[in-house]
């Protein structure tokens, strides 16, 4: 990766860049915990593990982990169209796996839909696919995003 497209830690500041990024990348989804309040507090606990690329004083790439002391968990890797190729993809996950390892961290997960095309991205950076678990939600407040936010009274 070039020197100029090296990761910085993402800051309060870059939420509208990301915002922007996150809903033209395909394949990704945004929910009501991705609001400004939501991305504040997560910056909070977890500012560590969140990262983005900056080139010509944009945001082209970025990627938000966090952890809960015993796995690390991988939300929005994201890169321009334009910026793909150059290696910012995988610095940004470089960059996430060194914080969590340097924590203890022994192993970080992904949460991606099935078509999903970095699905591609992550088996050639070394993630692998689990068929030996399923993933299970429960809605307990809704998400206006998703269409599943409950009127409150």
């Amino acid at each position: 990766m070039a020197e100029d497209l090296k990761p910085r830690n993402m800051k309060n500041g870059d939420y509208h860049a990301l915002v922007e990024l996150w809903s033209a990348f395909p394949g990704n989804t945004m929910t009501g915990a991705d609001g400004p309040e939501g991305f504040r507090k997560f910056l909070e606990e977890n500012g560590e593990y969140c990262f983005v690329v900056e080139s010509g004083g944009r945001v082209v790439g970025s990627v938000m982990a966090g952890e809960d002391s015993r796995r690390g968990y991988v939300y929005h890797l994201a890169v321009e169209v334009s910026m793909r190729g150059k290696g910012i993809g995988s610095g940004l996950m470089g960059a996430v796996e060194e914080a969590l390892r340097s924590k203890g961290i022994e192993k970080v997960h992904l949460f991606i839909y099935v078509d999903n095309p970095a699905i591609g991205f992550y088996d050639r950076i070394g993630w692998h696919r689990r068929t030996d678990i399923t993933v299970m939600s429960k809605v307990l407040i809704g998400d206006e995003f998703m269409g599943t936010r409950e009127e409150r009274q």
